[in-house]
């Protein structure tokens, strides 16, 4: 599995927005798409699902805090079981890439270590080399890391492809550097870590790379449940409008234990009908107590069972029944795309519609 490639590519008249055909290996994967992380599959036995979580992709996802990272750059124990643990998460047949976040100043900067979070990779036989950037990371040093990572490969012997994966900056100049470092490497994909949040400038560099580049895979990690722009946080569902930036796929967030007692009122879920995320009592007032999903979580019923049980069986099935919808629509999404009509699609839709209120006239569209 040495190449990555997108193909049969429809380009959306009115927005950035790309519908085509991931190719790795001999996997045909339709995008735009949403892939599963860790925490999403860990949540199906407690959801209730017996199935496995469908995606063609699986980010193997991990919160990284200092004392994580330490274990696994100085003690090789700690490395090999990291390892035995990765290449054991999903089936054969899943394409696998390995993401960090990175959590209390935590960063990879020292090229031993780079090597060390490499050879993870290597040893738990990952079909994608992720090779990540830190906002605390120079410019020129991240292009160093680049560069090692590609040598490292050679050296090695390493017949897998390299994904970068750049921070979203609120700095639009930083943003733009970092997109134009990358983009002179010509790489056959490009990761983009939203780090929970939604950064309008650095999307539209996204967007512009993307004009540039039709042919380059564009992943978004770390995809938030809800859109905080201006002010205020929306109810949009943030990753069912990214393709009209030229986000080809993403993945959602990953945040450690919430600080204060997690209850169910206060767990999002998404909304079929609107494109939104709602809490229990929105379901309640607005949707008459029903998702009108037939995802195996919902199967077609009102929200009283959703809502049974212990609070993280509960956010299990939120996780499951958000991946399982979200996939869903973007069929639909899809052939939006091909007929040039997504942002049509958009406007149907009662929150993305609020959404792109918001948005400069100017800027709402793409000539």
């Amino acid at each position: 599995m040495s190449t990555v490639q997108l193909a049969q590519i429809k380009i959306d008249s009115k927005t950035s927005a790309i519908q085509s055909e991931l190719r790795i290996g001999h996997l045909r994967i339709p995008l735009p798409n949403r892939f599963p992380i860790s925490p999403e599959r860990n949540a199906l036995k407690p959801a209730g699902v017996k199935e496995p979580l469908p995606g063609e992709v699986a980010v193997l996802a991990r919160l990284a805090p200092p004392e994580t990272v330490k274990k696994i750059l100085t003690q090789e124990e700690a490395l090999k079981s990291m390892a035995r643990f990765l290449s054991k998460e999903t089936t054969a047949d899943a394409v696998r890439m390995l993401y960090l976040a990175f959590k209390g100043g935590a960063v990879i900067n020292q090229t031993q270590d780079l090597k060390t979070i490499l050879d993870l990779q290597y040893l738990a036989g990952l079909d994608i080399i992720t090779v990540q950037h830190s906002l605390n990371i120079s410019l020129d040093d991240y292009e160093s890391h680049l560069h090692f990572a590609e040598r490292w490969a050679d050296e090695r012997g390493v017949d897998k492809p390299i994904m970068p994966i750049i921070q979203a900056s609120d700095n639009k100049e930083t943003a733009a550097k970092l997109l134009a470092l990358v983009e002179k490497r010509e790489p056959s994909m490009l990761g983009f870590d939203l780090r929970g949040g939604f950064y309008y400038h650095a999307l539209r560099g996204i967007e512009d790379f993307k004009k540039r580049k039709p042919e380059i895979w564009v992943h978004a990690f770390q995809t938030p449940p809800k859109i905080r722009f201006g002010r205020g946080l929306l109810t949009c569902s943030e990753g069912m409008v990214l393709p009209m930036f030229g986000i080809d796929s993403f993945s959602r967030w990953i945040v450690p234990p919430p600080p204060t007692p997690l209850t169910k009122e206060v767990i999002n879920v998404f909304d079929r009908k609107g494109w939104g995320s709602l809490k229990k009592k929105d379901y309640e007032a607005i949707r008459k107590n029903t998702t009108s999903c037939n995802c195996a979580v919902c199967q077609g019923k009102d929200l009283e069972p959703f809502y049974e049980g212990k609070v993280l069986d509960v956010l299990a099935r939120a996780k499951v029944h958000d991946h399982l919808s979200q996939r869903k629509e973007l069929e639909a999404a899809r052939d939006s795309i091909k007929k040039g009509e997504f942002l049509s699609l958009l406007n149907t839709k009662e929150y993305p519609r609020e959404f792109l209120k918001q948005i400069p006239k100017d800027e709402e569209t793409t000539p």
